[in-house]
């Protein structure tokens, strides 16, 4: 969904969940629109999806937003903020979906991961080795969330 804002991202999110009984569902929303939109707002959207998982048997990943090489640093500031509150957010309904037994959460950073040389030239979008590293990172998510679906991690 190259150029959407983190608004449609997640309505088409959310549409793919309503259409669900079990499964999963990875959320990498990007950061367009992140300064017009702010902290508050971008966090809430997603976290909207997050929810809506609830009375499903559906596990949902949820990425940090990605640096942007070309973006300034207020960008950078707000990322980072929208980054935190996410992984706590995530972290917090995940403790409590253990203490009601129920299927969980995941937040995936991807700092670590992708560095500036995962970038096109633009400093926005990334290049063959950026999404390779990602789709890697999703592929592990995906096949230990399997294993733990059918009873075999804990």
């Amino acid at each position: 969904m190259r150029g959407k804002r983190v608004k449609e991202i997640c309505e088409y999110a959310q549409k793919v969940i309503d259409d669900m009984n079990e499964g999963m569902v990875i959320v990498q929303a990007g950061g367009n629109g992140l300064l017009e939109n702010g902290r508050e707002a971008t966090v809430n959207a997603i976290m909207k999806v997050v929810e809506r998982k609830r009375k499903k048997n559906v596990r949902v990943a949820v990425t940090g937003l990605l640096r942007r090489p070309a973006c300034n640093e207020e960008y950078e500031r707000l990322r980072k903020e929208v980054n935190r509150d996410l992984h706590e957010r995530v972290l917090a309904m995940k403790a409590e979906s253990i203490r009601k037994r129920e299927v969980g959460s995941s937040f995936m950073d991807m700092d670590d991961l992708i560095q500036a040389g995962c970038f096109l030239e633009d400093g926005v979008h990334l290049s063959q080795e950026g999404e390779t590293k990602l789709s890697q990172r999703f592929i592990r998510w995906i096949r230990a969330t399997h294993l733990l679906m059918e009873g075999r991690m804990d």
